[in-house]
C-alpha cells in the first residue's frame, strides 16, 4: 500500500490511524533493511487467539511513505518475512505465486483439482463453493506451524458470540490418501433459518496431515443441506480431498 505521506513522525502517526493501528504501539528499526521502520501489533482475538501483523514503512520517492504487511496467526519467521519482503519491493516475485481471480482449476497442496465455475475465492487459500462447501488451507514446512493455524482457527471459529456449539469431537478421515484423525465441530449459527434461506447448523472439519511432502493445516466447512452431505455426509467440495472412513 502506499500512501501519500511524508517519512517522518508525522507521517508514522497518520498511517497508524489509516491502519487501525493503536497510536502507542512503537516503531523500530528494520535490522535487515537500512531506511526501513517496522511496527509490530500483536492483536488478541476471540478465544484469545493473537495475530501477529508486521508492517514493513519505506519510501520510494519522496511524499511517498510505503507499507508491506505480513500476518500470521503462527509463530513468525523472519527470514521468511525478509525473503517476502525483498521480493515485494524488487518486482521479482515470480508468477507461481498467484492465482487467478477466476476459479476454474485449483492447485492444492501441490495437486490440481477441477472445479468449474461455481466456486470463488473469499480470500487466500479459502474457497467458497455455494451449496457445496467451503475450504481453505495453509502449507507449511514443519507440523507445529500447521498445528498452530489450527489451533488459532478452531479458537476464532468457536466464538460463543457467533456460534452456539453443538457439538465436537474426533472422527476418522482419509484426507489426501493420508489416515488422520479429523476435529468435527457441529455449530448453530445465531441467524434464523428463515433469514439465512437455509440450513443454520454448519458442520466445520480441521484437519493437519502430511502431504507431498508438506504440512497442510484445512478447514472444511459445510452446512446440513449443502449439496451431498445426506447422501456421503460431506458436502461436493469436502469431498474432493476427504473421506469418511467407515
Amino acid at each position: 500500500m502506499d500512501f501519500e505521506l511524508y517519512f517522518d513522525e508525522k507521517g508514522f502517526r497518520k498511517v497508524k490511524q489509516k491502519l487501525n493501528i493503536e497510536k502507542e504501539t512503537p516503531i523500530s528499526d528494520s535490522p535487515d533493511f537500512p531506511n526501513v521502520k517496522v511496527i509490530e501489533e500483536h492483536i488478541v482475538q476471540a478465544g484469545g487467539v493473537v495475530t501477529h501483523q508486521i508492517y514493513y514503512l519505506s519510501t520510494p520517492r519522496w511524499g511517498i511513505l510505503k507499507v508491506v504487511s505480513f500476518g500470521t496467526h503462527c509463530d513468525r519467521v523472519p527470514a521468511i518475512e525478509k525473503e517476502l519482503y525483498t521480493e515485494i519491493i524488487k518486482k521479482t516475485l515470480p508468477k507461481s505465486v498467484f492465482t487467478p481471480f477466476n476459479v476454474d482449476t485449483v492447485m492444492f497442496a501441490g495437486r490440481p483439482i477441477d472445479l468449474g465455475s461455481s466456486c470463488h475465492w473469499m480470500g487466500i487459500r479459502n474457497l467458497q463453493c455455494p451449496d457445496y462447501g467451503q475450504m481453505n488451507w495453509s502449507e507449511f514446512s514443519d507440523s507445529v506451524r500447521a498445528k498452530q493455524m489450527i489451533a488459532g482457527q478452531l479458537a476464532l471459529n468457536n466464538d460463543p458470540e457467533k456460534y452456539d456449539l453443538l457439538e465436537q469431537k474426533l472422527v476418522n478421515v482419509i484426507f489426501e490418501g493420508q489416515e488422520v484423525q479429523a476435529l468435527r465441530c457441529t455449530l448453530k449459527i445465531g441467524i434464523p433459518e428463515l433469514i439465512m434461506g437455509g440450513s443454520n447448523v454448519l458442520i466445520v472439519y480441521y484437519v493437519t496431515a502430511k502431504v507431498r511432502d508438506r504440512y497442510v493445516s484445512c478447514v472444511m466447512s459445510q452446512y446440513t443441506d449443502d449439496v451431498g452431505v445426506k447422501t456421503n455426509k460431506l458436502a461436493l467440495l469436502l469431498a474432493e480431498v476427504m473421506q469418511l472412513k467407515k
